[in-house]
């Protein structure tokens, strides 16, 4: 997904920090539209403009229900986005924030640099472009640093590769710091 120009024209008075911030927040600590928009000074309708414009999807067409019939049946398990999509014509799909939370903050910032200040539709060629797939063509690597924290380490007890059970202990740490 991207945006228009006259929109990236708009969101690039804004810092290139502000915009690595947001989308930082929104795909890897999954923050809400509503929360950053309040946090950065953002109207809402920009920080949609600013997350599409890097490839993100949140708006939701009747059109794209019905091509999608995965889409379909998990729109109808929630009634207030069929609502929305009936009453509007449009809903917002909140399904992509917070996926990626253990992924580096060093490629977030070297995306959005690259990018800066967006992605225009008006370029047909630039269609590929979202976090996935820049990361799949420029680190190939990278899906193993998102799930590195469940994988099994060589000394665990349980089988070699495979994910590990979370631990459920509610043991308190104390901190022995002591200040003078």
């Amino acid at each position: 997904m991207s945006t228009s120009i006259e929109n990236l024209r708009r969101l690039a008075e804004r810092d290139v920090k502000d915009h690595t911030a947001l989308f930082d927040l929104y795909v890897t600590v999954g923050r809400d539209i509503d929360y950053l928009s309040i946090k950065f000074g953002i109207d809402p309708e920009d920080l949609i403009n600013l997350l599409e414009g890097y490839g993100e999807k949140l708006r939701i067409t009747a059109a794209d229900v019905e091509a999608n019939p995965a889409l379909a049946t998990a729109i109808m398990e929630d009634r207030t986005t069929a609502k929305a999509i009936e009453e509007f014509g449009v809903a917002l799909d909140y399904s992509g924030k917070g996926r990626y939370k253990k992924l580096s903050r060093l490629l977030i910032e070297e995306y959005i640099e690259k990018f800066y200040p967006g992605i225009a539709s008006e370029n047909p060629e630039n269609g590929w472009i979202c976090l996935e797939e820049y990361l799949d063509r420029f680190h190939p690597g990278w899906k193993s640093q998102v799930g590195r924290g469940d994988r099994v380490e060589a000394g665990d007890d349980a089988v070699e590769g495979k994910v590990k059970p979370k631990k459920t202990s509610k043991r308190k740490v104390r901190n022995t710091f002591k200040l003078y």
